[in-house]
Parts: structure tokens; C-alpha cells; sequence
């Protein structure tokens, strides 16, 4: 037992000491330091009276201060309160020292004293301590392959060495790898997750929709703005999002949904899972938002990987390495992650399409048809529709594949060719046994959303209006789910399929081939749906095809079962995965990734605010931007702007759909500065701060 254990012992110990080390890092760190600000004497004079100075902090502690392994972070807001003169401070990306300073004069001393800062682990050396620890076990994977199979040693420590051979193909070593691909990709999503400090444009509608409805009805929402005299920003996002974290505010919401979610195109199913995380929880955080959603998806991405893994265990059977390998690409794929931290619905659509997908294939290729399979199946379909209504889509697809299978082997034809029948139906009961199995599902869909059947109707007449190719379909396939290693892939099995043909070689193909035929019917399935969603989708947009391209990566598995050569195999393992683990590292490979712009700080002084016929961008957006202890007024008229005029300084804020009043009469004792635009196109708003001459 004290062998059987040892490696993993030290390994887990290894982990916790890291963790702990992480922990205290992060706890120093966080501690509010004094430093000071060195100013590079030359400066850039910008426009009237504003001077721009080069910049870096520096430390009193010798110990804590930017590094390898720390970023800095100064608290900006507390020295231009300190420092008057001191207008914006803007520092480069990343935790780095250097950045830039605005001033309305000339500064003449070289430092500012004082000043405080945090630090915070840099991405880098928290990614370095993972890949660190995955080599760990890289290495001893391949070290134990290599003692087992190429050094011929005495039989008492090759004994030794088959003990820990042994070892690694039990069920409870391999419960520990496959925790630790699932916890690796959910620190992942996570972390970036975190990292985000605004929403994408269709997430705000998502956090709109579960209040009572209210934004949802854009009449109701203008003449609720309508009201806000002086009112906190607190208390106006609590409007905007969620006002009451109660139980009973929570179910009063869901059988709101239940009826129907004023969301023609969506049901009530995520919105009610999104409701239900908020409970007890204040959702006016931008963080909180974020967070919550990433917990609610990446309990649905948990599930996925369970069954990723049932099906990869299915084909290969206790073939671990291709099984974890495969698991651990899926588990990283860029799409993938973007959905998990997406705060709609095509996470939950992904986990459906891996859940129908194994309980379709297991039950044909083990034969279990039984009421008992049959009752979770229709379930589960009632339950998928209502991911997104193009759930129907995948779901025809999958029927149709099985229709065509059951008809080649009826025909029994091809039957020397492993692409036809893929999967072996040999009875019409099987077709009709699925057939009414997603029939009947619809009901259940109807009996969990009372709308459903009109919902799916909305649905059904946009895409017909849209029934076209983008063109970028392929495109997406590879950037955003294979790391643009999707043509490679091709490639390389056509050059390999060539040498096999000109040598006059037989294909290798590592496990039976009928497995091999379940594998290429899951590809087919995700890549027919990818193509149609595309082809129906209302907009050419990724997100809508994306959620079946991780069966497509299915491929993987694939390119490695004709592998013969061990040695080959483990290399391009490792080089596949290497390149997703660094992918990881770039939030540009996320799709919905949102970093606020520096109009994150233009409302920081504790004066008024005066919104002329906008609230920020539109209906919506005004989450990362709102100061949430600040007072907001919303002025409908022009002549409304007479109640400025007893503030000394204020914030106004004008959407460039409407009429230029900064010119009005009314404001001519007033001196202005414009300070930035918030939004993109024509829902930009520009802020403005007045202050009396």
C-alpha cells in the first residue's frame, strides 16, 4: 500500500504546499503599501493648459514591489485627491510600473510621496506554477513507459516497476488525473472571468430579462428613467438588475418566466437557472454578475466533461492515455471557455448536445433500449430544447443520421467499408423507438415553459428569413475550437494515409472498427450541425454554430487511434496540448472577453450627475460605467437644463443622437472639459464635467 501510494502522496503534498504558497503570496501582496511616484521631467503638452508626463513607481519596501512575480497597482483615485494638479493617470496594461501622467500645470517636483499600492500574482507565474506541475506528471508518465518498456532490468524491480504501471491504470489513479484536467479547465474560465470588467452587449439583456421584466419593455424602462431625480446609482442598478435577492422574489420571478420571458427568441430555462444563482446574492456588482453567471456555466461545463469522458471511455475503453489526452484538449477549447463565461444560454447548449449524443450511442451500440432509458431520454430532449430552440436542429440531425444508418444496413450494402453503416441499427423499432422519444419531448418543453411552442415559432420565422452561408464557418471550426490546427490536421492525415498507400501499408487503427465508426458519426453530427445552424442562423455569428464544435473535435481522438508508433503518438500529444495550455494565457482567443476602456474612471469626483435624454449608451449599459455612490438626474427636455444651473460642478452626459446643448445660453458661465465617450456607433454618449468659471 506504501508503494502504491508514494508518488501521489508527494504529488498532492507537492499541490497543497503550492496552493499554500499561492495563498500567502496573494495575502502579502494585498496589503496596501506606501511608495512613491518618480516624474520624467519632460513633458508633452497636449492641448490648452494639459501637460502629459512619463511616469514609474517606486518603492519604500525593498521586499514588495513590481517583479517577476508581482504586478503593481496604485490606487489612482487618492492621488489625484491628494494632488490637485493631478487630472488622469493612465499605467500600462499588466501590473507594469510605467504609465503616464495628466496635469494642468507644469510640475516642477521630481516625485510625488505617498502614494499607495497593492500588488497582484502576475497570469505568467500562476501559469508557470501550473505547467509545472502538469510536467510533473508528464514526466512521470512517460518515465514509467519508458523504464516498462525499453530497459530490461532484474524481475524484483521490474516487478517494483509493473506495481506502478499498475497503478496508473486503476480507476481511482485515473479519477485523479481527470479532476485535475476538470479543475484545470474551471481555474481557467475562472480566472479569466475575472478578469473582465465589463459585459458583452447581449449579456446586459440576459441580466435585464430576470427583473420582473421591466427592461424587457422598453416603454416601461423609459418612463421608469423618467422618474430619476437625484437618485443614487446604487439604487438605480438595483433597477436594472436584480432589486430583491429574497427567496420569495426569486419564485415570483421564476413564475413570471414560466408564463413567458418577453424574450421571443429564448425560454425560461436559463433564465430561471441565472435567477436562482442570484439568490441571496446583490447582483449591482459588475464582478458579482460575472462571477455568478461563470458558476452557474461551469457547473454545466462539470457535466459535459463527465460525459466527454464516457463517450471517449466508450470508444477506447481503458485506453487512458487517449481518453485523458482527449479530455484535456476538450476541456481547453477557446470556444468552450468563452461560452463558460458567457452569460447566455450556449453553455448549457453545448452540454446538452454531449449529453444526447452518449445516451443516443450507448444505448444503440450496448443495446439497453428500456423504458427506463427511453422516459430519461425524452427528458433530457424536453430539457434540451429549451437550451436554445436551434437544440431542435441538432436533434434532427442526430435523428436523420440514425435514419440513414438503419436504411444502409437495411439495404446491406458497404458493409467492407467502415464509413457506412457508422452505428448498427438493425430494426425499424429503434427508429420509431427515437422517434417518439423527441416528438413527445416537446411536450415536456411545453409543460417546463408555457410559451414554448409560440417562442419556437418567433424562432423558426427569423431563420427563415436568414437562410444563407457566411462563409466563416470553417474559419471558426479552426481558430476559435482547434487552435487553428484544423487544416494541419487534414494534412497530416493525408500525407500519413499516402506513405501508408505508396508503402503498401496497412492502416493501423488502434481500437476496433466499429469504434472507429462511432467516432467518425459523432464528427459528421457536429459538423452537419454547425453547417445548418449556420445556414438558419439570424446573424453570422459564431455563437450560434459553436456549440457542436466539440464533438467536432472528436477529430483528435481520431488522428490519434491511427497512430502506430508510441513514441510519435506521446510527442504530438504533448506538442497539442502544450499549445492549448498556452493558448489559455491570451484573452484574445476568447470570444466575449470584455475589458472596460479608461471611461471606467471619468465619474470620480463626489459631484452630480445630469443625463440629457440618455443613460450612458442605451437601455442597458450602464453597468461598469455607473458610480454606484453618486446622484443621477435624467433631463427628457431642454429647458430642464435650467436645474443644473444651481450646482457649482456637475457631470452631464449627452448622447450623439441628440442636439448639442453645451452651447445653450443657459450654460455660459459655465467652463467645460470633455472628459470621454462610452459606447460604440450611434449609442455613444459623451461626458462631459461643467464646473462655474
Amino acid at each position: 500500500m506504501k508503494n502504491k501510494n508514494i508518488f501521489y502522496i508527494i504529488y498532492i503534498s507537492l499541490i497543497i504546499f503550492s496552493l499554500t504558497i499561492l495563498l500567502i503570496l496573494v495575502i502579502l501582496g494585498n496589503k496596501t503599501r506606501k511608495g512613491y511616484i518618480e516624474i520624467d521631467k519632460t513633458y508633452t503638452k497636449t492641448y490648452s493648459n494639459i501637460f502629459q508626463y512619463n511616469m514609474r513607481i517606486k518603492y519604500y519596501d525593498n521586499i514588495f514591489r513590481n517583479s517577476d512575480i508581482y504586478g503593481v497597482y496604485i490606487d489612482a483615485n487618492e492621488i489625484i485627491n491628494n494632488n490637485k494638479f493631478v487630472k488622469k493617470i493612465d499605467m500600462q496594461n499588466g501590473g507594469s510600473p510605467f504609465g503616464s501622467l495628466i496635469s494642468d500645470k507644469i510640475i516642477n517636483n521630481k516625485k510625488i510621496d505617498n502614494i499607495s499600492y497593492k500588488l497582484k500574482l502576475k497570469k505568467m507565474f500562476i501559469l508557470y506554477i501550473i505547467i509545472f506541475h502538469i510536467a510533473i506528471l508528464l514526466m512521470y508518465y512517460l518515465t514509467c513507459l519508458y523504464i516498462n518498456y525499453k530497459i530490461q532490468i532484474s524481475s524484483h524491480i521490474y516487478k517494483y516497476i509493473r506495481i506502478y504501471t499498475t497503478i496508473y491504470n486503476k480507476y481511482n489513479i485515473k479519477t485523479i488525473y481527470i479532476i485535475f484536467i476538470i479543475s484545470l479547465g474551471i481555474f481557467v474560465r475562472f480566472f479569466w472571468a475575472y478578469q473582465q470588467d465589463r459585459l458583452y452587449w447581449d449579456e446586459y439583456h440576459g441580466i435585464a430579462f430576470l427583473n420582473k421584466g421591466i427592461w424587457s419593455n422598453m416603454l416601461i424602462a423609459h418612463d421608469t428613467i423618467k422618474n430619476y431625480i437625484n437618485k443614487k446609482g446604487y439604487d438605480i442598478l438595483k433597477d436594472w438588475t436584480i432589486d430583491d435577492s429574497s427567496i420569495k422574489d426569486c419564485f415570483d420571478d421564476i413564475k413570471r418566466l414560466y408564463k413567458n420571458t418577453n424574450d421571443p427568441f429564448i425560454s425560461n430555462l436559463y433564465y430561471t437557472l441565472l435567477r436562482l444563482a442570484f439568490i441571496g446574492r446583490e447582483a449591482v456588482s459588475i464582478k458579482n454578475i460575472i462571477i455568478t453567471g461563470t458558476i452557474l456555466n461551469c457547473i454545466f461545463f462539470i457535466i459535459s466533461s463527465i460525459f466527454l469522458y464516457k463517450m471517449l471511455k466508450l470508444i477506447f475503453e481503458n485506453k487512458n492515455d487517449y481518453i485523458l489526452f482527449s479530455l484535456l484538449i476538450m476541456s481547453l477549447s477557446p470556444i468552450s471557455i468563452s461560452f463558460s463565461m458567457f452569460l447566455r444560454p450556449y453553455q448549457i447548449q453545448e452540454t446538452f448536445f454531449v449529453v444526447i449524443t452518449y445516451l443516443v450511442i450507448n444505448t444503440i451500440y450496448n443495446s439497453k433500449y428500456s423504458v427506463i432509458n427511453f422516459v430519461i431520454t425524452t427528458i433530457i430532449a424536453g430539457i434540451g430544447y429549451l437550451t436554445l430552440y436551434s437544440s431542435m436542429l441538432f436533434v434532427l440531425i442526430l435523428s436523420a443520421m440514425l435514419f440513414i444508418n438503419y436504411i444502409e444496413h437495411f439495404k446491406n450494402i458497404n458493409k467492407f467499408d467502415i464509413f457506412t453503416p457508422l452505428i448498427k441499427i438493425d430494426s425499424y423499432k429503434t427508429i420509431l423507438y427515437y422517434a417518439t422519444s423527441f416528438i413527445l419531448a416537446m411536450f415536456v418543453s411545453k409543460l417546463l415553459y408555457s410559451s414554448f411552442f409560440l417562442a419556437f415559432y418567433n424562432t423558426n420565422n427569423r431563420s427563415a428569413n436568414t437562410l444563407k452561408f457566411s462563409g466563416k464557418i470553417f474559419s471558426f471550426i479552426n481558430e476559435l475550437s482547434f487552435n487553428g490546427l484544423f487544416i494541419l490536421l487534414f494534412i497530416f492525415m493525408a500525407i500519413y494515409l499516402f506513405y501508408l498507400i505508396i508503402n503498401n501499408k496497412t492502416l493501423y487503427i488502434a481500437i476496433e472498427r466499429d469504434k472507429i465508426k462511432l467516432l467518425i458519426f459523432i464528427i459528421i453530427i457536429g459538423l452537419l450541425y454547425a453547417i445548418l445552424s449556420d445556414f438558419t442562423s439570424p446573424y453570422k455569428l459564431e455563437r450560434y454554430t459553436a456549440t457542436s464544435y466539440i464533438l467536432i473535435l472528436f477529430i483528435f481522438p481520431l488522428v490519434f487511434s491511427i497512430i502506430k508508433n508510441n513514441k510519435t503518438k506521446y510527442i504530438i500529444f504533448i506538442i497539442i496540448s502544450m499549445i492549448y495550455i498556452n493558448n489559455i494565457t491570451n484573452s484574445k482567443r476568447f470570444r466575449y472577453f470584455e475589458k472596460i476602456d479608461k471611461g471606467k474612471y471619468v465619474l470620480n469626483e463626489n459631484i452630480p450627475v445630469y443625463a440629457y435624454k440618455t443613460f450612458f449608451t442605451h437601455l442597458g449599459y450602464p453597468y461598469e460605467y455607473m458610480n454606484t455612490n453618486l446622484y443621477y438626474t435624467y433631463i427628457d427636455r431642454e429647458n430642464d437644463i435650467n436645474i443644473m444651473t444651481n450646482d457649482n460642478k456637475f457631470y452631464l452626459l449627452i448622447n450623439n443622437k441628440t442636439k448639442y446643448i453645451l452651447t445653450n445660453n443657459i450654460l455660459k458661465d459655465y467652463k467645460s472639459q470633455y472628459l470621454t465617450k462610452m459606447g460604440n456607433g450611434n449609442n455613444t454618449t459623451s461626458v462631459f464635467k461643467l464646473e462655474k468659471k
